[in-house]
């Protein structure tokens, strides 16, 4: 099919496109994140979720109008944004030079306390979500159950449809944690100048 025609598809809210495209180049993508980028399969994994969740909201919020290149090449590069994005983040404290000892236990105590602050906010976020959400992601993600136990536990029809239910629920949970996120800054702003 025409790579115009599926991105005009999925703009339309067409999700068996999104999800053809998810299987279609999934293998491939997560076995490229981990040769090329020395990514743990997990990591893979997350890192293509997150691109294709990227893809999608690109396609319907209008940034991605017109492809010059192919879908999966357009994808490929969001991936490897992802995985920078990811070291990046992953790294932002081992690029200081000169930082003593002190300094050190400092920002990994700050880091701690603002890891433990987002962990909150995404434990709000999920209970913002709801169900069948809310269950689908705590299933997979801290019970590590396969797509297909998810399904028989909940009782969907196929993997498929559990599968592209989850991609749903992240971006979705996704645009919930940046807004609370957000709300949490405005308040700790508030809360420095006062």
């Amino acid at each position: 099919m025409d790579e115009k025609v599926i991105l005009e598809k999925i703009r339309n809210g067409d999700q068996k496109e999104l999800a053809g495209i998810y299987h279609a180049y999934q293998s491939e993508f997560v076995a490229w994140l981990i040769k090329e980028h020395n990514c743990r399969r997990e990591e893979a994994m997350d890192i293509y979720q997150v691109s294709i969740i990227t893809l999608y909201e690109n396609i319907t919020n209008g940034k991605l109008q017109v492809l010059t290149s192919k879908l999966k090449t357009y994808l490929y590069s969001i991936a490897k944004h992802k995985v920078y994005e990811f070291r990046r983040n992953e790294n932002k404290f081992d690029r200081s030079v000169g930082v003593n000892t002190i300094e050190l236990e400092e920002l990994s105590n700050w880091d701690a306390i603002e890891k433990e602050q987002n962990l909150q906010i995404m434990e709000r976020s999920l209970e913002k979500l709801g169900d069948p959400c809310k269950t689908l992601l705590e299933l997979y993600y801290f019970h590590g159950l396969s797509m297909e136990e998810i399904r028989e536990k909940i009782g969907y029809k196929n993997s498929a449809t559990t599968k592209n239910l989850k991609c749903k629920c992240m971006v979705r949970l996704r645009k919930i944690f940046q807004k609370e996120l957000k709300a949490h800054n405005l308040n700790e702003q508030k809360l420095t100048i006062d």
